[in-house]
């Protein structure tokens, strides 16, 4: 390998563990690891980083400067979505009853249970900054034990933001409430 080519390579390894550890180092992320897709069913993973975010932001702010607003703060958003079939089923929904456990553990508040006559699983935690500050949002879904869902959105979001935000598009919960954080 000639120098320029590994002096390119060292650089490129350097400026990913910098991007890895940056993400690491924001107070609302959450490593959810790696998923195994089941046999021939649904997979999706959707990883916004702060420049795409804020991209949206600047087209949103026109028509809906609210939005804009959260977006502005928002630094990652992280969705996965696994249909679950033999082959993964166990493994997956271990992993999101580890990272439920391992949320409670490090200080996150768990915000919703919701445990329906089905076999539907929701947990959604939230990471807070003084009184009115969010850090990190995560959803985790197990549904009918036939797919699992698991979405971390990493930034600051301020109360007052989203219940603005919650008037503007008519979002039943969050209109009006300035979204009472508890501590």
């Amino acid at each position: 390998m000639n120098r320029f080519a590994r002096s390119s390579f060292a650089a490129l390894v350097l400026a990913t563990a910098g991007l890895l550890s940056a993400s690491a180092a924001e107070p609302g992320f959450v490593d959810f690891g790696s998923f195994t897709p089941s046999a021939g069913g649904e997979f999706v993973e959707v990883n916004l980083q702060e420049g795409l975010i804020k991209f949206a932001a600047r087209i949103a702010a026109k028509e809906e400067p609210a939005a804009a607003e959260v977006l502005r703060g928002l630094k990652r958003v992280r969705v996965n979505v696994i249909e679950l079939d033999d082959t993964n089923r166990k493994s997956t929904t271990e992993r999101v009853e580890k990272i439920r456990t391992e949320l409670a553990s490090q200080g996150w508040e768990q915000i919703v249970t919701v445990k329906g006559r089905s076999d539907e699983n929701v947990v959604v935690f939230m990471k807070t900054s003084g009184e009115d500050v969010i850090e990190g949002i995560v959803v985790t879904v197990i549904e009918d034990d036939r797919k699992a869902v698991l979405v971390n959105v990493v930034g600051q979001i301020k109360a007052d933001q989203l219940a603005e935000l919650g008037e503007r598009l008519d979002i039943e919960p969050l209109k009006g409430s300035k979204l009472a954080l508890r501590r």
